[in-house]
């Protein structure tokens, strides 16, 4: 009992180091629930969503048309599943809405609220799309020249990451959205029919594009693997997963390192008094269990809270992922035990084995040899104390030094954490200026035209002059798992303006392929490597060199002449998928599909708010982390040093000047740790995006701009500068008497 009262007291003495590390406990077990929780909730969602309500396994929109009859014997023949769908797009409130017939055996919709429309005008929307616009059930919206009455809000299993284009980068509801209307209501003279297929293996059928290629030209044919609707929320998911341990378990590293720091500081200080518990009778290992106490408290402490705000911040962290990825609430709290147990036990279990490791070293010295004073230290210097270059300067340059050298593994530490503060400030900082540099060089530098035009069937048509026609055609790579977009186009083409750094790419394009960013990063190859490209028509071949990386950002693109791409494609040579131009296009039948370039940058900016968030966010976190883990180390440094900061007061230093002695000697540390976090930061974010952009086909700038080089200096240092104020007030508590009480010692 007594022993227990010496830790509460200890405890309550020293609250601010214990509840310090205890709050870094508590963030790495918080973050580690709370992602995984949200992880395995977003997971189980879509899952269940994708197979109950038949997910395709690929569509097709063909340039001509198909009987039931024909699907029927398609069915049969390769075991598919077939149903056609309708849908054409409508401006609404300044956004566009696309609507679908109902169907019933592929992509069926889920009706989340309401009722699915049954009459004429009736119409479920998108959930996410109603509450951007605020529209509730029984409301009518005004679609094409027809009323249709809002009849329950709906998620479609194919349009789960809800983007307008296959090519768009980012989702923004406020400019898009899906409905589902009856068959016998729909309607519309640029309505499209698309073939949606599933299989139970989600596989297509060998032999099945070929035979519908046999019957009439493919305008497009996506297996659900290639489709960003259905493969982002997937490739997000196995990203997170990633996230969920590598971050708190780097916090958890920290919390523990200063556990055990504190606690080899304890058992030195209470030297005496374990002599004399271990004189009276003590066993060893009861002396274990009392100090154990500390460990304890803050494992329990820290863990518990960190389960229980994870499991409260995993509820709001699914519904915002849901929400972001147009799943149904189809469960509100999925959670593996697996989590809890790890959550919980490991971090419980590496701190007291290892407090444990650090407790029975120094209960292995005899009580006698702990009686006595601790031996002072022979003054042998380090062979960093023999530099010349620490031998010069006064002695307060001399005991600064002094003091750094001989505490390597605090500078270390200090070293680390700000380093890490330092990598996830910059991390947010490049991320908010990528997403600008992205659009900014992708959509207004390289990409001139102002919409993409794309054409039921091969147009053999002279364009008029404010048109350049393209051929757009999906290629494999020989040998690879890769699908590459490749664009025939003009060489003196006005509306695409290839470069790499600024520099004009127009006369490459004769020498070979150009590619983009994100496909040289797939293949990992550059200027002057092969491509060995495949028609997934006809299984036709075709080596290309690369003759230039273009700075283009979005899309496994591939450029070549268009005569050259049409030759390989079997096209003539005057022929053309489509046409880049900078007036919108008129109403046509013979048109298929038109790319609005403003409409992807306006999802961009639109996102602007939410990165400003998010950078907000994880600079808060960075400087929680960064305050927490300086000031535990400067409030020990003072502790440590109570004995030298109370004779340096005796001998009439000023608490400035003390502060400046003892305090500020790490500046140095904190100075290199931050220079050398900023390319580490860039090579991370740079290796994260290479190993993400197979599957979110686009990759962002990993650029430092010198903007953030100077906002992450200021967050830090100001950071460190309030850390060191924090403890000069512990400086200025020490009193005049510590000196003689050591003395006594």
């Amino acid at each position: 009992m007594i022993l227990k009262k010496s830790v509460y007291r200890t405890l309550k003495e020293k609250k601010f180091q214990y509840a310090g590390v205890a709050v870094l406990l508590l963030l790495a077990v918080m973050l580690y629930v709370s992602l995984s929780m949200a992880i395995t909730t977003l997971e189980s969602r879509n899952e269940t969503f994708s197979e109950d309500y038949k997910q395709e396994s690929f569509h097709f929109v063909a340039g001509g048309s198909f009987t039931d009859e024909q699907l029927s014997l398609w069915e049969d023949e390769y075991n598919v599943t077939l149903e056609k769908r309708k849908y054409a797009d409508f401006e609404v409130d300044d956004s566009t809405l696309r609507v679908f017939t109902t169907t019933e055996s592929v992509n069926i919709p889920y009706i989340a609220e309401g009722k699915a429309p049954t009459g004429d005008q009736q119409l479920a929307v998108s959930k996410v799309y109603a509450e951007k616009h605020q529209y509730q059930l029984g409301e009518t919206i005004t679609i094409g020249d027809g009323e249709f009455e809002i009849t329950g809000f709906v998620y479609l299993p194919d349009y789960i990451y809800m983007i307008e284009q296959m090519t768009d980068l980012l989702a923004d509801a406020e400019k898009f959205g899906i409905a589902v209307v009856s068959r016998t209501s729909f309607s519309g003279a640029n309505g499209q029919t698309e073939i949606l297929g599933w299989t139970g293996d989600g596989d297509v059928p060998n032999g099945f594009r070929e035979a519908v290629s046999e019957e009439t030209a493919l305008l497009q044919f996506v297996h659900s693997d290639d489709n960003p609707r259905i493969g982002f929320v997937e490739t997000e998911i196995e990203g997170a997963k990633g996230m969920t341990t590598t971050l708190p378990l780097f916090i958890l590293a920290l919390s523990i390192a200063m556990v055990l720091m504190l606690m080899k500081r304890r058992m030195e200080m209470q030297r005496k008094e374990i002599g004399t518990l271990m004189a009276l009778g003590y066993r060893k290992k009861e002396l274990v269990r009392h100090y154990l106490g500390y460990a304890w408290v803050i494992g329990l402490g820290g863990t518990v809270g960190g389960l229980t705000a994870g499991a409260g911040l995993s509820v709001p962290l699914s519904n915002l992922y849901a929400n972001y990825f147009n799943l149904p609430a189809l469960s509100m709290f999925d959670w593996d035990p697996f989590v809890i147990v790890i959550g919980f036990v490991l971090p419980l279990l590496l701190l007291i084995l290892l407090t444990t490791f650090v407790i029975s070293r120094t209960l292995r010295t005899e009580p006698l040899t702990l009686l006595r004073p601790k031996e002072v230290s022979s003054g042998k210097k380090s062979w960093l104390e023999k530099l010349p270059l620490l031998q010069k300067g006064g002695f307060i340059r001399r005991f600064r030094l002094r003091l750094l050298v001989r505490n390597k593994a605090r500078s270390v530490y200090i070293f680390i954490g700000v380093m890490f503060s330092t990598v996830l400030l910059l991390f947010g900082l490049i991320t908010f200026n990528s997403m600008d540099q992205l659009v900014e060089t992708t959509y207004k530098e390289i990409l001139k035209y102002d919409y993409a035009v794309h054409y039921q069937s091969l147009m053999t048509e002279e364009t008029k002059d404010e048109q350049s026609p393209f051929t757009m055609n999906e290629l494999g790579v020989v040998d690879q798992d890769v699908k590459i977009t490749a664009y025939g186009m003009e060489k003196d083409n006005e509306f695409i303006q290839l470069s790499a750094e600024g520099e004009s790419l127009e006369s490459d394009i004769s020498e070979g392929a150009i590619i983009s960013a994100p496909l040289a990063a797939v293949l990992g190859i550059g200027e002057g490597d092969e491509i060995n490209l495949e028609n997934s028509l006809n299984s036709d071949t075709m080596q290309v060199e690369v003759a230039a990386v273009a700075d283009l950002y979005i899309g496994n693109n591939l450029y070549l002449p268009r005569e050259k791409l049409n030759d390989f494609l079997g096209f003539p040579d005057e022929a053309y998928t489509g046409t880049w131009q900078n007036k919108s296009p008129e109403n046509s039948e013979n048109v298929y599909m038109v790319e609005d370039k403003q409409k992807a940058i306006d999802s961009f900016e639109s996102t602007t708010g939410a990165t400003r968030a998010s950078v907000a966010g994880m600079a808060v976190f960075a400087v929680l982390i960064g305050v927490i883990v300086l000031t535990l180390l400067t409030n020990l440094i003072v502790e440590e040093n109570s004995p030298s900061i109370s004779l340096f007061k005796v001998m009439g230093y000023h608490d400035k000047e003390v502060s400046k002695l003892v305090l500020s000697v790490y500046t140095p540390i904190v100075l290199i740790a931050y220079f050398v976090s900023i390319p580490l930061a860039s090579l991370s974010l740079q290796q994260t995006m290479n190993t993400l952009v197979q599957e979110t086909g686009f990759l962002m700038p990993t650029d430092v701009a010198w903007w953030m080089v100077v906002i992450g200096f200021i967050v830090i240092m100001l950071t460190y500068w309030l850390s060191l104020g924090l403890s000069k007030r512990k400086l200025k508590n020490v009193s005049l008497q510590e000196a003689l009480k050591k003395q006594q010692d």
